[in-house]
């Protein structure tokens, strides 16, 4: 492959509309890491990618990019989501499914300030890497990112509860405007009370598109007559 020494004139355009957050040249670093990803054969690496792009765009300006104070990178996920349903084809029922979860990516390096090691339950593995919760806005074969929180340590003073990320991450999501309703999803580890509470406060609060909610609910809640959910159904076994 012929080194790639000039850059496509589409994609300073297409990170125009990007909120400010950019300082010296990094907009410019921004787009030939863009470039090099979609066009370089081989591995991945920066130090890979850099052999086909011009000098000036080297690991080190890559790694100060991704490291500046300056960089945010929940502005960065939020926009790029907005940006690209504005592009795509709209579901025909104008139905916006927006589902929260919570993950990890396992890591190698131990000096990792936000690396955690452990389990989420006793089933799951051992594992030591970054734990995030993140919303995600779904619909035929689309998957977009629209919100992402890291997970702090529990000894952490910052530390929050994936519940609470959740909730945070999820009150200024601003659906796209073909969005008639807008239905929230999430697992039992999401699905919290104050979850469906603020759900509820939404849709009382937007006038223009309807809000729902559909998660697992845990087996020791209760209903206002003091019933537990296991009580009233059977659950569905692990296996």
């Amino acid at each position: 492959m012929i080194a790639v020494t000039s850059l496509p004139l589409f994609m300073p355009s297409l990170f125009r509309g990007m909120p400010g957050v950019w300082q010296h040249r990094h907009r410019l670093v921004r787009c030939w890491l863009l470039v090099r990803q979609a066009l370089c054969p081989g591995r991945k690496t920066l130090a890979a990618l850099a052999r086909w792009t011009p000098g000036s765009s080297t690991v080190w300006r890559v790694r100060c990019v991704r490291k500046a104070a300056s960089w945010d990178g929940h502005l960065r996920v939020a926009w790029g989501g907005a940006e690209a349903w504005q592009t795509l084809p709209p579901p025909q029922d104008g139905t916006r499914p927006l589902v929260g979860d919570g993950s990890v990516t396992p890591q190698r390096g131990t000096q990792k300030p936000l690396a955690q090691k452990g389990r989420k339950s006793e089933p799951q593995p051992w594992c030591f890497g970054l734990r995030f919760a993140l919303w995600i806005a779904t619909w035929d074969v689309y998957r977009l990112p629209v919100a992402f929180r890291v997970l702090r340590r529990t000894t952490a003073p910052a530390y929050q509860t994936e519940n609470a990320l959740v909730r945070e991450m999820g009150q200024p999501f601003v659906p796209p405007a073909w969005a008639t309703r807008v239905l929230v999803e999430g697992d039992a580890a999401s699905g919290a009370q104050d979850t469906m509470q603020r759900v509820l406060q939404r849709d009382t609060a937007d006038p223009a598109r309807r809000w729902g909610l559909v998660c697992a609910m845990a087996r020791t809640w209760k209903t206002v007559e003091d019933k537990a959910l296991k009580d009233l159904g059977t659950y569905v076994p692990r296996q």
